[in-house]
This record gives structure tokens, sequence and C-alpha cells, in this order.
């Protein structure tokens, strides 16, 4: 009884560190280690622009590919898009996954500037 009690305690404060740590590095506009986790298991391309790695979002489904246009290429050449009609530099970026599914990103903020 006591090893198992033992055994949660430890787990409920690894757990509360590992949110405790992901706070304090997405409070800096990084990104931190479960976004990372995130987007290696969606096989997601780790992108950069201009040394800034990009946080993943997830996918997204477009019916027609007319709503986005080319915004810029990554760090490593990797196209990236962007919707039509939206600022210089857009709330969501976007790399093609295939046909029309795409990964979407963003650009990381602190998040008093946001």
């Amino acid at each position: 009884m006591r090893k198992k009690r033992l055994l949660i305690v430890s787990i409920v404060i690894l757990v509360g560190l590992l949110l405790l740590s992901e706070l304090v590095i997405w409070s800096s506009g990084r990104i931190g280690l479960i976004n990372t986790t995130s987007r290696i298991i969606s096989n997601a391309p780790d992108i950069e622009i201009q040394g800034k790695r990009l946080s993943y979002q997830g996918t997204v489904s477009f019916e027609d590919n007319q709503h986005l246009e080319k915004y810029a290429s990554s760090d490593d050449g990797e196209v990236l898009y962007k919707a039509t009609g939206t600022p210089v530099q857009p709330p969501w970026i976007y790399v093609e996954k295939d046909g029309n599914t795409f990964f979407r990103y963003k650009i990381p903020q602190i998040p008093w500037r946001m």
C-alpha cells in the first residue's frame, strides 16, 4: 500500500513538473516538448523560418487549394502557404502533406505580446 501511494505521488509530481516546464517554455515564446511530440507523432516536418521554429497546430483539409497562396520558403527549402487575403505575417502557415491536406503551423509569440 505504501509503495503504491509513493508511485502515485511520484507520477503526479513528474506530470506537474512537465506542465510547469511547458508553461515556462511557452511563456518565453519557444516550442515545448508536448508540441514537438505531437508534431513527431503526426509525421509533420520541423519548419523553421529565419532560424525560428514554428509551432505545429495539426492538419487541415481544403476542398480546393485556390484559397491558399505561396507565402515563403522555410530555411530547409520547404514551400510554405498562407490563406489568400491574410496579412503579410499570417496567423496560420501551411505545408502541403498530400493533395488537399496540409499541416498547419503558427509563429510562436510571447503570450503578453499576442
